[in-house]
C-alpha cells in the first residue's frame, strides 16, 4: 500500500495541475489547442487574471514531454478518484505549502527524502510516534449539537 504522503503528493501535484487535462474536442495535431475551460460556463465566470493565469500553466503543460503530460493526467485521475473529503484535504495540504518559504519547503523535501530510505518498520514506527503527536495537539472534538427531542 502506497504511503499516506505519496498518496497525497501525487495527489497534490494532480490538483495543482488540475487545468493541464485536454479538452476533448482539442485535436492531437493541433500545436497551440485551447485550454479545456476555454468556451465553457465555467470559464465565462473567470475574471481575466485567472484566465491568463489558466492560459499560461497551460502554455507550460503544452511543452512538456508527452511522458510526462500522461503522467500528470494520469495522476489527475488519480485525484478525482479520491473521495471529496480527501480532496479538500488535499488542497488545503496544497494551499499550506504555497505559504512556505522555500527554505522550509527544501527543508520538508529533505525529511521526506529521508523518510523514504527508512526500512519499512522504522517508517512504520514514525509513522506512529507522529500519530501520537497528532493526537497530543489535536483539540477536542466539539460537542455534537443538541437536537429537539420528538417526545414532548
Amino acid at each position: 500500500m502506497r504511503s499516506r504522503a505519496r498518496r497525497a503528493a501525487a495527489a497534490l501535484l494532480a490538483a495543482a495541475l488540475w487545468l493541464a487535462l485536454p479538452a476533448p474536442v482539442a485535436r492531437a495535431d493541433d500545436p497551440n489547442p485551447p485550454p479545456p475551460l476555454e468556451g465553457t460556463q465555467r470559464w465565462q465566470k473567470l475574471s481575466p487574471e485567472e484566465r491568463q493565469r489558466i492560459h499560461q500553466r497551460w502554455q507550460e503543460f503544452q511543452k512538456l514531454p508527452p511522458e510526462r503530460q500522461e503522467e500528470l493526467r494520469q495522476k489527475m485521475k488519480q485525484f478525482r478518484s479520491l473521495p471529496k473529503e480527501e480532496r479538500a484535504r488535499v488542497r488545503q495540504n496544497y494551499e499550506k505549502w504555497q505559504q512556505l518559504t522555500p527554505e522550509k519547503r527544501q527543508e520538508m523535501r529533505e525529511k521526506y527524502q529521508r523518510f523514504q530510505q527508512l526500512p519499512p518498520d522504522k517508517k512504520q514506527q514514525v509513522r506512529e510516534q507522529w500519530q501520537q503527536q497528532k493526537a497530543k495537539t489535536k483539540p477536542p472534538p466539539a460537542d455534537p449539537p443538541k437536537g429537539k427531542s420528538g417526545g414532548h
